[in-house]
């Protein structure tokens, strides 16, 4: 059972970026899975809901999503709910609360568990919470929203209705409150033109969502999005052709025999099967190895994926219909990792091999990305850098001049074109949070061509 575990977790991370470098500059594939069944009225409300944490995403390929919802279901969706409200730091009326257990759970059970959800902390004025009744508020404050029919109370409530309305309850008292992710983003202006800056991570937890409402309100202002590359749309086959050897040959051909037994130890004490990364090519391990100790299973793994920042905006904008604009695309970045010479590959997967083979090595790496996501969520600038310049030595050395430096410039050269167009345009740009966090880079090029540019708090 481990074994194929193990296994399973190879095949999907194979390639696809370091928990270091890779991730914050961008070479994270797009998930693969089956497609979730999700009605269109609900779908924007859960590009937000399931990113919170409250459901688990195996909800939307058990075929019950659009079924009434079971009571296990609810209750878990109650009690997930509930462990993000405890989030805000309020005070409780209550330490626990009971819900309905029943056989058949209508829509009016699942609106005011809810709102009892909400109605047992201390809540500050602006919730407004006056002695409406449950139903009432909910329809005020938007949370419940009817159709034609109306609201069906005694009807019973889909799975699918019952997370949306959860998810609305999240979002709508996070803003209340003034709280949420707050991320790292400038603004840029230029004459009449404006640009939003976000630094990504491309691999994410619940903890980032919901974002600061200004934040989404930047984007929902914006005419465009910019991101380093659509990894939704975009050529990911090139990507993997990269990646893999397709003339027969195997790594065992390209690298030295103690580089190659290097691997295979490595291999051994992942309990992965031999000779598993044999098509891959010295450059493609060396960015998947350290993710290998990141997530315990693929639901960890897609979880990770599905909330990383450029992901949400893509899907965002896609949603939206908004322009979605690369300032490189992963042709390029294909490029750039696999037009590295042979010997420089090995050089660096033998780096990354040494730093694996400690003994706390792979635990080391993903503690770096979990204190740069918790950073990202608190908008402490200083301290996201201050990991990476101490951990990573970031901006230093071939490797980090190779994915950083001169392609820092030529981002910065595109936004500025952006930024001198005539007339008026908004524009939001999504770039791994490395870019835009590091001393000589995309925000200090910015600033070089005489660009005002306000870190936003």
């Amino acid at each position: 059972m481990k074994l194929n575990k193990r296994w399973s977790k190879l095949t999907r991370w194979a390639g696809t970026g370091a928990l270091s470098l890779a991730l914050l500059l961008g070479y994270v594939l797009p998930v693969h899975g089956q497609a979730p069944v999700i009605s269109p009225w609900s779908v924007t409300t859960l590009n937000e809901g399931e990113k919170y944490g409250i459901f688990p995403l195996a909800w939307y390929e058990d075929g019950s999503f659009q079924q009434s919802i079971p009571a296990d279901k609810f209750i878990s969706l109650m009690e997930g709910t509930a462990k993000k409200l405890d989030l805000l730091g309020l005070k409780k009326k209550n330490a626990s609360l009971s819900f309905p257990t029943d056989k058949v759970i209508t829509r009016e059970a699942v609106i005011t568990s809810l709102y009892k959800l909400l109605a047992n902390y201390e809540l500050p004025v602006a919730f407004e919470m006056t002695g409406d009744n449950p139903i009432d508020y909910m329809k005020k404050k938007g949370l419940v929203k009817g159709t034609t029919a109306g609201l069906e109370l005694n009807q019973p409530s889909t799975l699918e209705q019952a997370t949306v309305m959860a998810s609305r309850l999240v979002e709508f008292a996070f803003d209340t409150v003034g709280s949420g992710a707050e991320g790292l983003m400038w603004k840029v202006t230029n004459g009449k033109n404006t640009m939003y800056l976000l630094g990504s991570i491309h691999m994410g937890i619940a903890d980032m969502y919901p974002m600061q409402k200004d934040i989404r309100e930047a984007y929902e202002e914006s005419d465009e999005l910019w991101v380093e590359a659509d990894i939704i749309n975009g050529d990911n086959d090139y990507l993997t052709q990269k990646m893999v050897y397709t003339d027969g040959t195997t790594l065992k051909d390209h690298v030295s025999a103690e580089t190659y037994q290097k691997v295979q130890k490595l291999l051994a004490k992942l309990q992965l099967p031999a000779n598993s990364f044999d098509a891959y090519k010295p450059f493609a391990i060396a960015l998947s190895v350290p993710t290998l100790g990141y997530a315990d299973g693929e639901s960890d793994l897609q979880f990770a994926m599905l909330t990383g920042i450029d992901r949400y905006f893509l899907t965002k904008a896609m949603l939206d219909e908004k322009p979605i604009k690369e300032l490189e695309g992963i042709k390029l970045q294909a490029d750039l990792l696999s037009g590295v010479p042979a010997e420089q590959q090995e050089k660096e997967l033998n780096i990354i091999l040494d730093s694996a083979m400690t003994e706390k090595g792979l635990e080391e790496g993903t503690k770096l990305l979990k204190d740069m996501q918790t950073e990202w969520v608190e908008g402490d600038l200083n301290g996201f850098t201050q990991i990476m310049t101490t951990n990573g030595d970031f901006g230093e050395g071939e490797v980090n001049q190779r994915l950083l430096g001169e392609r820092d410039k030529n981002m910065a050269i595109k936004l500025a074109e952006v930024l001198e167009k005539k007339g008026e345009t908004t524009s939001f740009v999504v770039v791994g949070a490395a870019h835009f966090s590091m001393k000589g880079m995309v925000i200090d090029h910015l600033k070089a061509k005489g660009y005002h540019v306000q870190q936003l708090q």
